[in-house]
């Protein structure tokens, strides 16, 4: 992919933007995770996204721009995905209920690390020394972030605290899924039909279980009706979520993909101006000596990554 140069700073300056919206939608679900269940909360990002994206699509139609939909060739693949999605979302939503959003975004984004221990198996790619290296650094970066000597504490926080962490394990775990799913689908699906297709099983699922009126997370009531305030912070989840996923198509039509992955740990730094401004928390010293080794790594890794894609194509 050819860019010129200020086509690739505009590209950058959306992509940091798109970052801020996805960190601000992050601080909306913390907020509303303190009054209302996760579920409910994930029900509300999938579905205000669904419609906002339906609506831009038929307003591109309308007005006659060309729409590159086309019924889905890996169908398997797009479900597999579009489930990991929805199950990265829910445990990182629950992560942030028990997490500073700090930590939980450091967490989160161990899952480049985690593409790369499973993309032998699963994408058939080898994986050269220099790549496992960084792998260890960055999980290095994670045990720090973790704190291993607070599994043996018992106190009511501490549990919850253990809890967070595991839950923005399994998060990255799928975000890693869901990234290992879109690189299999890009040379061989539309970019709008796999759009379309992400948050299908959210939309879905969360509205079976808004129906059914149960919470998986604590086998209660999943249904809690929001005052005026509340459904507007709802709607914006929603929205935001699906303006992010729209602003990265941009982005990337501007800018390399080499180019924008080391960006994205800017992401971590919105996280915590959100969590500094809004719940009065910074990141320690421990959370900080982590996220350096997780995002040294990843980038790292990153680069070797699409050196050896290079070399092979």
């Amino acid at each position: 992919m050819i860019v010129d140069a200020k086509k690739e700073q505009y590209g950058i300056l959306i992509y940091i933007g798109t970052l801020f919206i996805f960190a601000a939608m992050e601080a909306q679900a913390k907020y509303l995770a303190e009054s209302f269940t996760v579920i409910q909360i994930v029900w509300a990002r999938y579905t205000f996204h669904f419609v906002v994206i339906s609506l831009v699509l038929l307003l591109l139609t309308i007005f006659n721009f060309k729409i590159d939909f086309k019924k889905p060739r890996l169908l398997k693949v797009q479900v597999l995905r579009s489930i990991s999605l929805l199950l990265m979302t829910y445990f990182f939503f629950v992560s942030l209920s028990k997490l500073p959003i700090a930590e939980a975004t450091i967490i989160l984004f161990a899952s480049p690390l985690i593409t790369i221990v499973l993309s032998p198996w699963l994408l058939k790619e080898k994986v050269n020394f220099s790549s496992w290296l960084a792998v260890i650094i960055g999980f290095i970066g994670m045990i720090i972030v973790i704190n291993p000597s607070s599994f043996l504490e018992i106190s009511e926080i501490d549990r919850s605290w253990i809890a967070g962490i595991l839950y923005g394990i399994l998060a990255a775990l799928f975000y890693s899924l869901y990234q290992i799913g879109t690189r299999i689908l890009a040379p061989k699906e539309s970019t709008i039909t796999s759009l379309l297709f992400a948050g299908v099983a959210g939309l879905f699922v969360t509205s079976a279980l808004m129906i059914i009126n149960f919470d998986p997370l604590t086998g209660r009531e999943s249904w809690q009706l929001p005052d005026w305030h509340s459904w507007a912070l709802f709607v914006s989840v929603g929205c935001f979520g699906a303006i992010g996923q729209l602003l990265i198509l941009w982005a990337y039509a501007k800018s390399k993909a080499t180019t924008l992955a080391p960006i994205s740990y800017c992401h971590i730094i919105w996280a915590v101006i959100f969590g500094y401004f809004i719940f009065n928390s910074l990141p320690d010293s421990r959370s900080i000596i982590g996220a350096a080794l997780i995002v040294s790594a990843g980038i790292y890794a990153y680069k070797q990554i699409e050196k050896n894609r290079t070399i092979h194509n």
